[in-house]
C-alpha cells in the first residue's frame, strides 16, 4: 500500500471520470472509518500538515479488499498485517516514509515491520533489509521483522541488528 493523499485519490477519480472534490473524498474516506470499512495510519516522519493529508489507507477486512484485487497477494498479506497490528497498538502505529519507506512502526515499542510476499528474490531481499536496517540508524529499534508467507530466517546484519523474517502464520500467533 502506498500513502496517498486526498488530492491524488480526487485527481484518480476525475480521470476515471467522476465529478468529486478533495473534499468529497474527504467526507467518504471519513464514512468509511465511521462505518469501520477502513482504518488509517499516518507517517511517523511527516510534519503536522502531512500527517492529516497523506495517509495509508487499509480495510477492516481482507474479504473488501479482494472485491477490488486480482492476484493480490502482497496487498493482501500487507492488510492482514495491518489489521493486527492496528487491533494490538491503535493509534501508536505509524507507517514511516522519509528517504526510506517502512512499512508499519511502533514508536513506543521500537518495533518496526515490513511485509513482502517473499524476499527470495535478491532485490526485494535487499530492499526490504535496507530499509530496516537504516531506520534502525536514527531510530534505534528493539525488534525488526520481516513478515512474508512462508519463509523463516533471522539475519543478523554487521552492526549486530536482527532482523526475523517470519511467516505471516507464526507472526500472527505471537
Amino acid at each position: 500500500m502506498q500513502p496517498t493523499a486526498y488530492n491524488r485519490i480526487a485527481n484518480l477519480l476525475k480521470a476515471s471520470g467522476v465529478n468529486t472534490t478533495t473534499s468529497s473524498v474527504i467526507d467518504y474516506v471519513s464514512f468509511a472509518k465511521e462505518a469501520c470499512l477502513i482504518f488509517s495510519l499516518e507517517n511517523y516522519a511527516s510534519k503536522f500538515v502531512e500527517k492529516n493529508t497523506v495517509k495509508k489507507h487499509y480495510f477492516t477486512d481482507n474479504g473488501l479488499l479482494s472485491i477490488f484485487l486480482t492476484g493480490g497477494e502482497t496487498s493482501l498479506l500487507e492488510n492482514l498485517c495491518a489489521i493486527f497490528l492496528y487491533r494490538k497498538f491503535g493509534d501508536e502505529l505509524y507507517f514511516y516514509n522519509k528517504n526510506i519507506e517502512v512499512d508499519f512502526y511502533v514508536a513506543e515499542q521500537k518495533y518496526a515491520v515490513q511485509v513482502s510476499y517473499s524476499i527470495a528474490d535478491e532485490e526485494t531481499r535487499n530492499r526490504e533489509v535496507r530499509a530496516l536496517e537504516k531506520l534502525n540508524t536514527f531510530l534505534p529499534l528493539q525488534k525488526s521483522v520481516i513478515v512474508t508467507y512462508d519463509e523463516e530466517e533471522n539475519i543478523t546484519l554487521p552492526g549486530g541488528q536482527i532482523i526475523e523474517v517470519i511467516p505471516a502464520w507464526k507472526w500472527l500467533l505471537d
